[in-house]
């Protein structure tokens, strides 16, 4: 099986339930060999966005905190704040995900979703918290590399 590629941006709808439909190109042809993960993160811009990661992209995003010592207080903080902000996701048969109230709420995914692809893995946005974050992140880089704009 090939890696999946996530390209582009694509708007979808929250459905009653919580459902939204993932983007028809990046649905695999049979919807339970696409094993995802999802993780709340915090955007330098203080908005909350849901980043998607197949389970081998996963496995190297949670290796570092499955380094170390266990029993370690400050370490275990770090594990309980991020196992809090991750679940499995599955495509049902129509290709949809169901993200939990909390997770949508947090990130502010009530009406729309904007799904951005990252290549190796996807992003789940509030649409005007997208707008927002890139246009911290156009300063951001202005910033760094002012040569380029």
């Amino acid at each position: 099986m090939s890696r999946p590629r996530f390209t582009w941006r694509y708007d979808h709808k929250v459905d009653a339930q919580g459902r939204v439909p993932m983007p028809a190109k990046w649905r695999p042809d049979v919807p339970s060999s696409l094993s995802l993960m999802a993780v709340m993160i915090r955007h330098a811009s203080e908005s909350e966005f849901v980043m998607v990661l197949p389970t081998e992209q996963f496995d190297r995003f949670s290796d570092p905190l499955c380094q170390g010592d266990f029993t370690d207080p400050l370490q275990l903080a770090e594990r309980h704040d991020y196992v809090d902000r991750i679940i499995e996701l599955e495509l049902d048969s129509a290709g949809r995900i169901c993200l939990p109230e909390e997770m949508r709420i947090a990130a502010g995914l009530t009406k729309d979703v904007l799904f951005v692809g990252c290549i190796d893995r996807f992003e789940l946005w509030n649409p005007q918290a997208y707008a927002a974050a890139r246009s911290s992140e156009k300063v951001l880089k202005k910033v760094h590399n002012p040569q380029k704009t």
